[in-house]
């Protein structure tokens, strides 16, 4: 955990990094794959030092996030790609049609049709992205819409390294927000 690295991921316990040994990581940039590894007092001095923190509550938001989506594919008890299956089929087989209609328009029926015929890659995604495809590109777009949030605030508040206060804004403004779509605050 002292060693020279460029990326330190304490994955074990909580407070494996404390005000007593933050002075030692010599990482520049530390993931919180475990729930609380670094204490407050451990924080600051790294940060001080220049550490870039990720934080556990957004390393961790990955399986949060696909249990959610498996809870929402529970309660429609229909699994991701059923419902566009054939919709999605079909409209790759109009997109080739398309294709080929503009190669003739383009270049004439001289010799007779101008065929367009899909790779073995594009085949095997014509009839749709599998239930797996769905919820990877779901994650993707969720975590990286979330570590845009962060930085930006992190940017509009001058807060410099401190990504887990930008995510805790973040988190509580989410939540402030939804509260008030609700009705459930005053003004």
């Amino acid at each position: 955990m002292f060693e020279e690295c460029d990326i330190l991921i304490p994955a074990a316990m909580e407070k494996a990094i404390h005000k007593g040994n933050a002075h030692k990581i010599k990482a520049k940039i530390l993931g919180e794959a475990a729930n609380g590894p670094i204490t407050p007092a451990g924080d600051k001095i790294l940060q001080e030092n220049g550490c870039l923190i990720i934080p556990d509550m957004y390393i961790n938001a990955g399986g949060v996030t696909v249990s959610y989506f498996e809870w929402l594919k529970n309660l429609n008890h229909v699994s991701y790609g059923r419902l566009t299956f054939k919709y999605e089929r079909e409209s790759n087989y109009h997109l080739l049609q398309s294709v080929q209609n503009s190669l003739e328009k383009r270049f004439g029926r001289v010799g007779g049709p101008i065929p367009v015929s899909p790779s073995e890659e594009f085949s095997a995604r014509m009839s749709g992205a599998s239930e797996k495809d769905i919820v990877h590109s779901g994650l993707d777009y969720s975590m990286e819409r979330t570590a845009k949030g962060i930085m930006q605030t992190a940017q509009a508040m001058n807060l410099g390294i401190d990504l887990r206060t930008a995510a805790y804004v973040n988190s509580i403004s989410k939540i402030f927000t939804t509260y008030r779509s609700a009705g459930l605050t005053y003004n």
